[in-house]
């Protein structure tokens, strides 16, 4: 009888637990986009790879697919410039327990070539729970004209 009060009390808590980690996840998702955006602008390769899973695949504007290595090193492309990132809009929602989407829509400032432009994207980003925690996985980009 204590033994299966007690096993009642272990499945109650980690489910409440879990619960309560859930409901941050929304929040967890837009501060993982801030920390991807900003290591863009920041050209900071160390806090983009904290953020990106090493399975990580972009399609870009231009319809390219790059993993997460590819990524890292375009960051830090001579002659491009990300010079800012405004976010517009952005939504975080859970699909399930271990599966996140970020759907933003920014605007930026950019140096190609000594050539300054202002531009306008939405993205998705997916995330999957890792034993270290939500991780991008997946990032599908958009140039709005």
């Amino acid at each position: 009888m204590i033994r299966a009060l007690l096993l009642l009390v272990f499945i109650t808590a980690a489910f409440v637990q879990n619960s309560f980690a859930q409901a941050d996840d929304p929040a967890t998702l837009k501060k993982l986009n801030s920390i991807f955006l900003t290591a863009i602008v920041d050209r900071d390769t160390a806090a983009l790879s904290s953020v990106l899973a090493d399975d990580f695949v972009l399609i870009n504007p231009g319809g390219q697919k790059h993993d997460k290595a590819t990524n890292l090193q375009s960051t830090l492309l001579p002659g491009i410039r990300i010079l800012s990132i405004k976010i517009d809009s952005v939504e975080a929602r859970m699909i399930d327990a271990n599966v996140g989407i970020i759907t933003a829509w920014t605007t930026f400032v950019s140096n190609t070539g000594g050539s300054q432009t202002t531009g306008h994207n939405c993205y998705q980003d997916v995330y999957a729970r890792r034993a270290n925690g939500l991780k991008a996985v997946a990032a599908h980009v958009t140039l709005l004209r």
